[in-house]
């Protein structure tokens, strides 16, 4: 399994990285690590969390000079696994059949 790595680009003092999540993480909410510059944090993801949505977490970007730090802000991007099992395929064709939600009429 490959990882994917994380894009982090600076902002002043603030870092912004991407957070990858599987749909089923997004959908329910999931406690994940992201690593911060000094070490790995754990963050929690509320459940509905929308691809593009940011986390913000405080005080753990870089150091300004006066004291006080800019933010990690994580980035969500939601990706869906490119093969499927036959076991996922049928647990989505489930979910198809049952989920009223359409994100093209949704408000």
């Amino acid at each position: 399994i490959r990882r994917q790595r994380q894009m982090c680009i600076r902002d002043r003092y603030d870092i912004v990285t991407d957070l990858y999540l599987t749909p089923w993480e997004a959908a329910l909410g999931k406690r994940v690590n992201i690593d911060s510059i000094e070490d790995p944090i754990s963050i929690y993801v509320p459940p509905g969390i929308q691809s593009g949505e940011k986390v913000k977490i405080p005080q753990k970007g870089y150091k300004d000079g006066r004291g006080s730090r800019g933010d990690l802000i994580a980035e969500v991007k939601t990706v869906v696994p490119k093969k499927l099992t036959e076991e996922e395929k049928e647990l989505f064709e489930q979910l198809k059949s049952i989920s009223k939600f359409n994100p093209r009429t949704a408000k």
